[in-house]
């Protein structure tokens, strides 16, 4: 009893405490479910007893939430990065798995391919054997090797029989079939074949490569080169290569060429990353160059350059030059890019000649010189920049005898300009300092030379472009200017500074009525200088300035009548569709104009700096006929898909009507109307337009560093307008509009001697002529201008043709007379220009050539030359195989070749060899033979001294 009394009390102690702990808690209002009723319960009634209430506890102070701290949400965590696992096979042992057969790993955008992979996924460390493939890694790296260990985490490892490249890319191609390893179906994927990203490839092979890091290599035992794999022109074989920071670095390493071992380096690096540049020595120049008819040789040419970075924006060149007959010659290049289209570019040469003696005259000769140049723009505010664009020549005779470029050894002006500018709103307020220096006889060792310097130091500008007057149709324009002038010539020199102070505002009506559109204006122009020329004067008379001031004012109306323009839509005969399409258009358009201007009573006694001073009296009427032929070209006719041709994706030709949406997308949208044309025809816009994405967009000629010549604005050679082929590959661009363009235009001069400004027997020169020919035309009073035509054919994206002229009519001779031809068909390309000048001249048999009595110089003569040149060639300097290319220019009076060039060049796979002969015959100053020739090695640079900027290609 005893024992089973104890055992109940027990049971009821158990039973107390779990009633305590458990069912109590349980009863808490808190964990009680709350019950929604299903109507609004009644209000309580109002207690009628007493109800006791406990005494105040006490409250908390009231919170100020504007004292809490802002709760800012955190950001979610980042997920961790997982390795996707693919492969035939798996299996797994704890944290190891094991991949085999197309085992494949992605991680962090890196993919790890192998015939099997172990993978520890606590560690990340791989274990990879057979056909092992890793990419993705930064700078487009790619490592193939036969087998090694690698941790995906660290991007470190150790790969054996190794092949790998830095920034070398897959570029697409056609597709092909592969097989999918997963299903092991065929499929139609994209193939890739390899491609340069840029031109810093890198590409390595190691018996052994360590990969310590991101983009970070150590290769034993291997080579490295820029050419593609597996039959490289060029390889730098070495027992250790160190790939890191952007640069690969060895030493004791062998430099081969097509297999054979060429140069031993102690130490060497190369640049892998795609931004990375350092210093160091370039490759060296080497030339050879011999004159004839005592002119004085160069003999044999070593050069050597050393480059300098200078930050990430800014380089510098510093190099030597020896010429073996002549001396030593200093070079360097500075280059700056800033923010923007902001820019410093200089760069200077010299040469201390220590002469010849000429082997014809048996005078002694010097022909050392300086030559420096320098452009620079800074964009200041949103509105302003300042401008530079300067070059110092100290002897024409240096430039002329060691350029390489033709068009600078002729060129006889210099220009040099520094200003600043604002622009808003149309206006534009400018402040100018500029230099212009013109060579007008070339020096000789027995004569002088004749220079004509003017200077603008300074001049501020105003211009304002029309701006309409509320409430008018009138627009008001304004040109204003102070300038202080000086000119410096062989038997003139200004005395100290020439202010000049120039103002004209205009007034302009535009006006447009049935298809007909008027331009009129009036303007007013007042112009003073505080030095003046003593008038008048004959045909060559010395000018003599005068301390007194002179003032210019003058009245002028312009209108300007565009009558409606005349077209007409043809349809092309079948047989002709071929060259003018299935429709072609030929339009007219009229322009006539009168222009006057009155009150300049005093031109012969206004000192000549610029245009501005060219103002004179004028009473003329110009007419001027401009017609077009513009071709819709011929709907080819639909054809079935093709197969790609080799290394070509597949395409299909378009339906007809898909052809016919993409030539009315470039002659125009259907539906428009049509305002006249054929009967019969559909109403559709044929839009004018030029073709530029035909034509390359024109390029200034630029010294050996990439300097503009302000003064080089003719090619040595016939310019190709034309583009080259399209890549094969590439859908053919849409045929041009334009077939042929013809502009005529002339002028009757009502006041036959502009107000007294003519001089008989003398080039005149005034603004309205120069605007209109630029040819001088006029020695004597005349009533018509001569005739001037622009004509231009181009009949296919390989064939241009250009024929301008200016035709003397009362003489019955052209003044001017251009050609220009353009052929490029394939690979084969050609080029001929035709130049004849025989300007001023009213007559064949006038003579207005005179001698100044005083000075002893003759002046006014007639500019008689007629040039011809040639280009032919075959082939594309950046494509493997055989170029060529030959280039000549003859002046047909003398009978004699200013320059002749032969070029030929055969590319490898990355490495190129060029030979040129190049021969000049510059008169007395220059008849030289020079041999010159390069070989380039892709991404590491050329030697030799023929460049880039010079080739005929």
């Amino acid at each position: 009893m005893d024992r089973t009394a104890c055992a109940l009390r027990s049971a009821g102690l158990r039973f107390a405490i779990l009633i305590t702990i458990i069912a109590l808690p349980l009863g808490h209002p808190h964990l009680a479910a709350q019950q929604v009723p299903a109507a609004t319960p009644p209000p309580a009634p109002a207690a009628t007893q007493p109800v006791a209430t406990l005494p105040d506890a006490p409250q908390p102070p009231a919170l100020d939430l504007a004292s809490l701290p802002r709760a800012t949400p955190l950001a979610p965590a980042t997920p961790p990065e997982t390795a996707v696992l693919e492969s035939d096979t798996q299996s797994r042992h704890g944290s190891q798995y094991l991949l085999a057969g197309n085992a494949v790993i992605t991680y962090q955008g890196r993919e790890l391919r192998a015939d099997s992979i172990t993978y520890d996924q606590d560690s990340g460390e791989t274990v990879v054997t057979g056909h092992v493939h890793l990419t993705g890694t930064e700078n487009e790296e790619t490592l193939e090797a036969s087998h090694g260990t690698y941790n995906l985490r660290t991007q470190t490892g150790t790969f054996y029989d190794v092949t790998g490249s830095v920034l070398l890319r897959a570029a697409a191609a056609s597709p092909s079939p592969v097989v999918v390893a997963a299903s092991g179906a065929g499929a139609m994927a994209p193939t890739r074949t390899a491609g340069f990203r840029n031109a810093n490839p890198f590409l390595f092979q190691g018996r052994r490569v360590d990969k310590t890091g991101p983009g970070a290599y150590t290769i034993y035992d291997g080579a490295v080169t820029s050419c593609l794999l597996p039959h490289p022109d060029w390889q730098l074989f070495g027992r250790k290569f160190t790939l890191a920071d952007g640069k690969a670095v060895s030493t004791n390493s062998t430099f081969t060429l097509l297999g054979v071992p060429v140069l031993f380096f102690p130490y060497v690096s190369h640049p892998v990353d795609a931004d990375q540049r350092q210093s160091g020595l370039l490759i060296p120049v080497f030339g050879y160059s011999s004159a004839s008819n005592g002119t004085g040789s160069k003999g044999l040419t070593l050069g050597e350059q050393v480059y300098f970075t200078l930050g990430r924006s800014a380089d510098a060149t510093l190099g030597s030059l020896y010429y073996s007959l002549r001396g030593f010659s200093e070079n360097g290049t500075f280059r700056y890019r800033g923010v923007g289209d902001d820019f410093l570019t200089a760069h200077f040469s010299a040469l201390q000649d220590r002469g010849f003696v000429s082997s014809v005259t048996g005078l002694y000769t010097n022909q050392g010189g300086e030559d420096l140049t320098a452009g620079f723009r800074r964009q200041l505010t949103g509105h302003t920049r300042v401008v530079g664009d300067g070059e110092y020549l100290s002897s024409y005779i240096y430039r002329e005898v060691f350029t390489e470029n033709f068009n600078q050894a002729v060129s006889s002006d210099i220009t040099s300009i520094v200003y600043v500018t604002h622009q808003n709103d149309g206006y534009s307020l400018d402040g100018r300092v500029d230099r212009y220096q013109g060579l007008k006889v070339v020096p000789t060792v027995t004569t002088a030379g004749e220079e004509v310097k003017v200077f603008h130091a300074p001049s501020i500008d105003f211009n304002g472009i029309d701006h309409l007057i509320p409430g008018t149709p009138l627009l008001f324009s304004a040109t204003a200017s102070a300038a202080g002038l000086k000119r410096v010539q062989p038997n003139f020199v200004s005395s100290g500074s020439v202010e000049r102070f120039d103002f004209r505002p205009e007034l302009s009506l535009p006006l447009a009525f049935a298809g007909w559109h008027t331009l009129s204006s009036i303007a007013v122009r007042e112009t003073a200088y505080t030095r003046s020329r003593v008038a008048p004067y004959g045909a060559n008379a010395v000018p003599i300035e005068l301390t007194a001031p002179i003032n210019r004012a003058d009245a002028e109306i312009n209108i300007d009548i565009r009558p409606p323009v005349v077209e007409r839509t043809f349809d092309t005969p079948t047989r002709w569709q071929g060259l003018f399409g299935q429709q072609f258009r030929h339009t007219i358009e009229p322009d006539i104009s009168y222009r006057s201007v009155h009150g300049v009573d005093n031109f012969l006694g206004v000192l000549r700096f610029d245009d501005v001073d060219l103002i004179s009296d004028t009473d003329e009427l110009k007419y001027a006929l401009t017609q077009h032929i513009y071709v819709r070209p011929r709907k080819p006719k639909p054809s079935v898909n093709e197969p790609a041709s080799a290394g070509c994706p597949a395409t299909s030709t378009p339906s007809a009507s898909e052809l016919a949406q993409q030539t009315d997308a470039v002659l125009g949208q259907p539906g428009s109307p049509q305002t006249t044309g054929a009967p019969g025809l559909d109403s559709e816009t044929w839009e004018r337009s030029e073709p530029d994405a035909l034509v390359p967009a024109p390029q200034a000629t630029v010294d050996a560093n990439g300097i503009p010549n302000a003064s080089t604005s003719v090619p040595d050679t016939p310019t190709r307008t034309h583009a080259r082929h399209a890549n094969p590959c590439t859908p053919p661009r849409p045929q041009q509009q334009e077939w042929f363009t013809w502009e005529l235009a002339q002028k009757v001069f009502f006041n036959q001697n502009f107000g007294g400004a003519v001089i008989n027997r003398r080039r005149n020169i005034f603004d309205t002529t120069l605007e209109f020919s630029g040819i001088a035309f006029l020695t004597e009073p005349r009533a018509i201008s001569p005739l001037v035509s622009r004509m231009r054919f181009r009949t296919s994206s390989h064939t241009d043709i250009a024929w301008d002229f200016d035709y003397d009519t009362g003489a019955g001779k052209f003044n001017r007379s251009n050609t220009f031809l353009d052929v490029h068909e394939g690979k084969v390309f050609a080029g001929f220009s035709y130049a004849r000048l025989n300007a001023p001249g009213r007559f064949y048999t006038e003579d207005i050539s005179a001698t100044n009595i005083v000075t002893g110089l003759t002046g006014s003569a007639v500019s008689n030359f007629s040039q011809v040149r040639f280009l032919l060639g075959y082939g594309e300097p950046t494509r493997a195989g055989l170029s060529a290319a030959a280039s000549a220019g003859i002046d047909l009076n003398l009978g004699a070749a200013q320059y002749i060039t032969i070029q030929s060049s055969y590319n490898w796979n990355c490495c190129g060899l060029s030979v040129e002969y190049r021969r000049y015959n510059l008169g007395t100053v220059r008849d030289e033979g020079a041999y010159r020739f390069n070989f380039t090695l892709a991404n590491i640079g050329t030697a030799g001294n023929l460049r880039r900027t010079d080739a005929l290609f």
